[in-house]
């Protein structure tokens, strides 16, 4: 964001609330290389500017220092800065990743660990022009969902099948993590033969707290390259305050893992819309019956509006037989190319049920095996962007 020295000399652009020698050295070198005067180096904190600024902005930036009050606190406090209309920059002595995550969640425009200098905070730009260059954000793996438009078409066999196939040293080798986002009933760990993961739970209560010692000790390893998340609602536990933590589960799953297949059900997605933005790619599975098709018409009008660029791939399945249409119909009545038919097998799902595997494990030459891996290759294919390109200039990524 460019500072702009020729603007009028009433506008503070920096002033500083630090609580320790270090943050003063920084601020005092940030201040005088803005044009200021150390009238404008306080003490306090963080703390000590949420209590000055939460009326009048003192300045356009304000850097801050997050001393010894906790995370949530200095979240706290850095909402009540912006909330002013200033910035916010902090500076601080921890190092996890965690509180970075929390404190620009927060509205932090960054978060500085110590030793740090000015020339870090700082990118001068010709004489009159300095710049704070914003980091990139962590890369994301791929996030895939797996959606029934009907219960009993087999999208949780489906999602299972898909993650076993991310995973597999056979496929696409990939350290995956497989999530059951259904609370209620989800059948993930149960069909498995594994044990539930009640971190599922902790994880939605306090998802900016997951790191990877986190991970590491709440999912369930599968195997070397699979973990998994799946737990079922208990008496007396409140699921809606469970559900509303989903969506800020995907970015540290996808931040640890190469991979993640969610098996969603659409009531979830349907309640909490803001799901769909943390998904790439929506596969839709359809029976082939007129209910399967008026729902599915249903459900892809409704996140089309809510989430326009997800990408959603239908998939028919056969495993009911409903008014057993055809896949040009489905297509057709949907507006949707229809990517791959699920055939029914009810032998080998039987054996792999039995079994407590994956079929595509079980029975890696089935047709349903073959239907995986062309579900897989879809799912994670890239199309060409249209529209506005992802990252957008600095401008607008700021104040847009």
């Amino acid at each position: 964001m460019p500072f702009d020295s020729s603007a009028s000399q009433s506008t503070i652009q920096f002033v500083a609330y630090v609580c320790t020698d270090q943050g003063a050295a920084v601020a005092r070198s940030l201040v005088e290389r803005s044009g200021g005067k150390s009238d404008r180096l306080h003490g306090g904190g963080l703390s000590g500017a949420a209590r000055l600024c939460s009326d009048v902005p003192p300045a356009q930036f304000v850097l801050t220092e997050i001393g010894n009050i906790p995370v949530e606190m200095a979240c706290e406090c850095v909402s009540e800065i912006r909330r002013s209309g200033a910035n916010v920059i902090v500076l601080g002595e921890q190092t996890d990743i965690n509180t970075y995550r929390a404190l620009r969640k927060a509205g932090a425009l960054e978060y500085f660990t110590f030793p740090v200098n000015a020339d870090e905070i700082l990118a001068v730009q010709g004489e009159e022009t300095v710049q704070i260059e914003l980091p990139r954000p962590p890369a994301q793996c791929p996030s895939i969902a797996v959606i029934g438009s009907n219960g009993g078409v087999g999208s949780s066999l489906l999602a299972q099948n898909l993650a076993f196939h991310a995973a597999s040293s056979q496929g696409a080798n990939l350290r995956t993590a497989l999530l059951d986002a259904d609370l209620f009933f989800g059948s993930q760990a149960i069909d498995l033969d594994r044990d539930e993961t009640p971190g599922l739970f902790e994880a939605l209560k306090a998802p900016d707290r997951i790191d990877q010692t986190f991970i590491g000790a709440t999912m369930d390893h599968v195997c070397d390259h699979l973990s998994l998340y799946s737990h079922q609602i208990r008496v007396g536990q409140d699921p809606q305050s469970y559900e509303a933590g989903l969506s800020r589960l995907f970015a540290p799953l996808r931040t640890e893992f190469d991979t993640l297949v969610t098996d969603l059900p659409r009531n979830t997605l349907m309640q909490h819309p803001d799901i769909a933005d943390q998904i790439e790619a929506l596969i839709l599975v359809i029976p082939a019956g007129f209910s399967g098709v008026n729902a599915a018409s249903r459900l892809i009008e409704r996140i089309k509006i809510q989430t326009p660029k997800i990408r959603i791939l239908p998939v028919l399945s056969e495993l009911r037989r409903d008014a057993a249409l055809s896949r040009k119909d489905v297509a057709k009545t949907i507006g949707h190319d229809v990517i791959a038919t699920l055939p029914r097998c009810d032998t080998v799902v039987m054996r792999a049920h039995r079994a407590a595997r994956p079929l595509i494990e079980s029975q890696p030459r089935s047709p349903y095996a073959k239907e995986i891996r062309a579900i897989w290759n879809a799912a994670v294919a890239r199309t060409p962007a249209t529209g506005d390109p992802v990252r957008r200039p600095l401008m607008k990524r700021i104040f847009g």
